[in-house]
Formats: structure tokens, sequence, C-alpha cells
């Protein structure tokens, strides 16, 4: 479980802090988890990106972004370039199309990680 995104003074990520969870019939018989006391972890990044495959009762991440969204509350992307409405927020697989195959989602996360490779070096030698 991710606790906490920690960064320099420019605002570019630097580290992710983990700890393992456990899944344990919550009190009101749904599925929960607890954090496993001792397994904190801190991960070098330079880059994170965030899979987003559901809703919860938060607000979700696109709202706080000001992500436009679709009826079924889907990031609205353009298929090929998956550029959102806001600069350098891109959007892919089950975030922008809903839940659907996996093959889908993976495809499209490998098209998005060449336009994101485009967008931050001008041009890309991905497949």
């Amino acid at each position: 479980l991710t606790t906490k995104f920690a960064g320099d003074a420019d605002g570019n990520v630097k580290e992710l802090h983990t700890i393992r969870i456990e899944w344990v019939m919550g009190e009101n018989g749904k599925p929960s988890f607890r954090e496993v006391p001792g397994t904190e972890k801190v991960w070098s990044a330079d880059l994170v990106f965030l899979a987003l495959g559901f809703l919860g009762p938060e607000e979700n991440l696109l709202q706080k972004l000001n992500v436009e969204q679709d009826d079924r509350t889907n990031a609205k992307a353009e298929y090929g370039k998956y550029t959102t409405n806001i600069e350098g927020v891109f959007a892919a697989g089950d975030a922008r199309r809903g839940q659907s195959l996996v093959v889908w989602a993976i495809n499209e996360g490998r098209e998005a990680a060449r336009e994101c490779d485009r967008y931050l070096m001008g041009t890309t030698q991905l497949p």
C-alpha cells in the first residue's frame, strides 16, 4: 500500500513510501485490509504512474486534477494520443474506456507510454 509520495522543492517526486497489507474480513462483513507493522519501505522514484480502475467513496484523482470526465466518470482522452484537457496528464486503459478486457488496457498502456515519451522528449523510439 502506498502511504506517501515525497518530492523535492520543485514538486518532483523522489520517493514512494509503502507498507505491506493483509486482507481481512471487516466488521461489516466486507473485505478490508490492515497494515503489517514493520514492513514499511521507501522506494526511490522519479516518475510514478497511477493505475485507477475503480471508483471509491472519496473524491477521485481525476476530479482533483480537473480532468474532464465522461458520464461514467472515465477520463476524457483522445484515442491514440491519450491526452486529456490538462497539459501533461494522460489517460489510457480502464481510466479512459472503463472496465474492459485486460488486453485493451495493456495495449493502451503501451501506446500511452509512447505518447508520454513523445511529450517529455519531443520524440520517441518506443514501438
